[in-house]
């Protein structure tokens, strides 16, 4: 397969997780409204404090812990899916670092690729590769909010871990040959890659009625402090969730 093939394949995979995933390659880097767009070439701190800050009013009773929790949740949502659907299903890993995200008012979706570099291997060569980019990505974001505000490693860690294994709940659910145990082992990659500790692995619990994987977040977004809304099932909030 050719490279411009894998991406048109990338793309297309990204898109049946959710159409919110629209993934391009355009060899033109950045666009001139910088405000618009995140990239780790550029400095981005004003235009996550504009996101943060549009947050903050289209939901103001949450409160500031929402505010950065969910913004932190749209600068990682996309570079982790989109990693998991290369790894996975391309068996290869594009240029994760350098990808430009798309700011649209309070949300971040799209996404591009300025080159159409590939690696090619299993998950277990691609894994310690897409980790070390995404530590690269986040680490820059972390380091760009942390000039308007307090944003602790623990805290970003801990949303990271979640997402992680978020996707690999949703892997299974479109692969639902992947045995139990094969995802197991794959979540202790990806959280030694990222050099998250192995307790995270207890988020995962097999769901007595499917018998497939459940993630049980250790983290909450904080999500039903906004008007109207509810816990998310996953939340370790949810009593349904309680040990």
């Amino acid at each position: 397969m050719q490279n411009n093939d894998a991406f048109e394949l990338l793309f297309s995979l990204s898109k049946q997780v959710t159409p919110y995933l629209s993934g391009h390659l355009s060899s033109t880097m950045l666009s001139s409204d910088i405000s618009k767009q995140l990239n780790i070439s550029c400095d981005n701190s004003k235009a996550i404090n504009m996101l943060y800050e549009r947050i903050s009013q289209h939901s103001p009773e949450a409160g500031n812990a929402y505010w950065l929790t969910r913004t932190w949740d749209l600068l990682c949502w996309q570079p982790i899916y989109v990693s998991f659907i290369a790894v996975y299903r391309l068996n290869a890993l594009p240029d994760i670092q350098n990808m430009s995200q798309s700011i649209q008012s309070d949300f971040i979706a799209g996404f591009t690729f300025h080159n159409s570099t590939l690696v090619v291997g299993s998950p277990e060569e691609t894994i310690p590769l897409a980790a070390l980019q995404l530590r690269t990505m986040f680490d820059s974001y972390r380091d760009e909010i942390s000039r308007w505000t307090r944003i602790r490693p623990g805290f970003t860690n801990h949303l990271v871990a979640d997402g992680l294994l978020n996707c690999l709940i949703k892997l299974q659910s479109f692969q639902p040959t992947l045995s139990n145990e094969y995802l197991i082992a794959q979540a202790q990659l990806w959280l030694e890659a990222f050099e998250l500790p192995n307790k995270h692995l207890s988020s995962l619990q097999v769901d007595l009625i499917s018998n497939k994987l459940k993630l049980v977040r250790t983290s909450c977004c904080l999500v039903y402090k906004c008007e109207g809304r509810k816990l998310c099932l996953d939340c370790p909030r949810h009593s349904d969730n309680k040990r």
